[in-house]
């Protein structure tokens, strides 16, 4: 398959608007004409004036003549590259280059697919969900989410409003022993795959993460007699192990 050709274009900053625990919807439009095309899954770099680039996933699913695009964005106040995106992000213009990545879907599948994201791994996920929803004939589609506590299911109604017989969340909290009130799944997010294996042996598996948290849920997985070939992650081009 041929990649789009990366290009670099200064947009608007339409709308910040915070969600949950430092996190941001962030709504680019571009100044002039439309955004280049990308497929669902892939990433964009923000350009900061100092030189540095910052890259976050496209929540997006890719249309036609895309002219508005969101980012989910986490600010870290320990962060001097954060401070200066959200300084830069507040005065309401900036420059990106995109598309990136090699972690995507180009057309959907003929077997279920397996979501796996932590915090605003989201993000990617969506893209491709949103993607694979507006495609007729998909198969199951299976969301795993995982974040420290409920607070970090930063966008809590998206998953219930395209719940079908063909769409199943798993919201899964990883320190829900000390959260009064949550009833639902709880410990790390690779088990709770796992503890539904029966369902997901023979998908595709995209994951979002750290790096750390990517390939111990690959080992995990793999362990437990899913095929190597079909996961997938961002995390293997960029953080490839020796």
């Amino acid at each position: 398959m041929q990649n789009n050709p990366v290009s670099t274009q200064s947009c608007q900053v339409a709308n910040l608007q915070l969600l949950s625990e430092g996190i941001y919807r962030v709504i680019l439009k571009p100044h002039e004409g439309y955004f280049p095309d990308y497929r669902a899954g892939q990433y964009l770099e923000i350009l900061l004036a100092g030189g540095e680039a910052c890259a976050f996933s496209i929540a997006s699913p890719p249309v036609p003549g895309q002219k508005e695009l969101e980012l989910h964005i986490q600010k870290l106040s320990s962060s001097a590259n954060s401070i200066e995106l959200f300084n830069e992000l507040e005065q309401g213009s900036i420059s990106i280059r995109m598309p990136k990545g090699q972690c995507f879907l180009e057309s959907v599948p003929d077997k279920p697919l397996v979501f796996i994201a932590a915090g605003t791994g989201f993000a990617q996920m969506k893209s491709m969900i949103e993607f694979s929803l507006n495609k007729s004939g998909h198969q199951d589609i299976y969301l795993y989410w995982g974040a420290r506590s409920p607070e970090g299911f930063y966008m809590p109604n998206l998953p219930i409003h395209w719940a079908s017989s063909q769409f199943h969340y798993h919201p899964v909290v990883s320190d829900a022993l000390g959260e009064a009130g949550w009833q639902g799944r709880h410990g790390l997010l690779f088990e709770a795959v796992i503890d539904d294996k029966n369902l997901l042996l023979g998908s595709e598996v995209f994951i979002s993460g750290s790096v750390q948290m990517v390939y111990a849920t690959f080992d995990a997985l793999v362990a437990e007699n899913f095929q190597a070939k079909n996961i997938h992650s961002d995390v293997f081009a960029y953080a490839p192990r020796s």
